[in-house]
């Protein structure tokens, strides 16, 4: 597992539970052992987009699991409280992100708002941070969608604003859900070990090129679709068929987005 985390308060949690290293022989402020790697991006979108792509390359690029953990404010839940992201959302862009809910956890799945700057206005059911988008987006570059997940745990509330917030206490929140992190690590890593290259998914993907003619970026674009497809319980034939009444590769992976988009919401 890959963790991506902002500050040392939010990371030595998770540090002491894998019992992590800290080694000079990698970029920036990591820790790691045999199993994990964790890196602290330090704030903000940007720093959170670096310290992501910086690790996917120090890993080679190779399909792993990946977490960005730490503290975040809710309009909703009470502080303490730790939730999944179920959607990210970005103050100063359109593109959204659903993270696939295929783990069993007993946490509760949330939007998430990544913004620019600290939130004092907050939105009933809606969480924010300052690194989840920019995480999601540069460690999907490196792994399966399905690997990538975000977990934070709530900080600041209406009623308990981000000024009262102090390091310790965020050491404190996140200890006390590293049991549920821990169980997500395991199911992740474990779905990392069984995401082989899939036959079906080859030879589906072989004859939906010959239908359409498809760029590079789309063509990785569908294969990624359909591997997402299949995970979730579509028919890879419907898929196909969707494909031939479309007029080109453009309203294909559209139309195959909508298709699939229901199933990626669930949980």
């Amino acid at each position: 597992m890959n963790f991506v985390v902002a500050f040392l308060a939010e990371a030595q949690p998770v540090i002491d539970f894998y019992r992590l290293v800290k080694t000079d022989l990698s970029p920036g402020s990591m820790f790691q052992n045999d199993q994990h790697c964790l890196l602290i991006s330090g704030l903000g979108k940007d720093r959170a987009a670096s310290a992501t792509k910086l690790l996917g390359q120090y890993q080679a690029g190779k399909n792993e699991g990946w977490l960005n953990l730490g503290i975040a404010g809710h309009g909703s839940l009470a502080k303490g409280d730790a939730f999944l992201a179920g959607k990210i959302i970005d103050d100063k862009s359109e593109e959204v992100f659903y993270p696939t809910q295929i783990c069993q956890s007993s946490l509760p799945v949330s939007s998430l708002c990544t913004s620019s700057s600290p939130v004092t206005q907050y939105e009933p059911e809606m969480g924010y941070d300052m690194e989840a988008h920019s995480f999601f987006r540069e460690a999907s570059k490196f792994s399966f969608r399905e690997l990538v997940q975000v977990v934070k745990i709530v900080s600041d509330t209406p009623k308990q604003p981000i000024e009262k917030i102090h390091p310790q206490e965020a050491t404190e929140m996140i200890s006390l859900h590293m049991r549920d992190v821990d169980e997500l690590v395991s199911q992740i890593d474990q779905m990392a070990l069984e995401l082989q290259p899939d036959e079906q998914i080859e030879e589906i993907t072989k004859e939906i090129l010959t239908i359409h003619h498809f760029s590079v970026t789309r063509s990785h674009q569908l294969h990624e679709l359909l591997r997402h497809a299949k995970m979730l319980g579509v028919d890879l034939d419907e898929i196909k068929n969707l494909v031939s009444l479309s007029p080109d590769a453009k309203q294909a992976l559209e139309k195959i987005n909508i298709r699939i988009e229901p199933h990626r919401k669930l949980g």
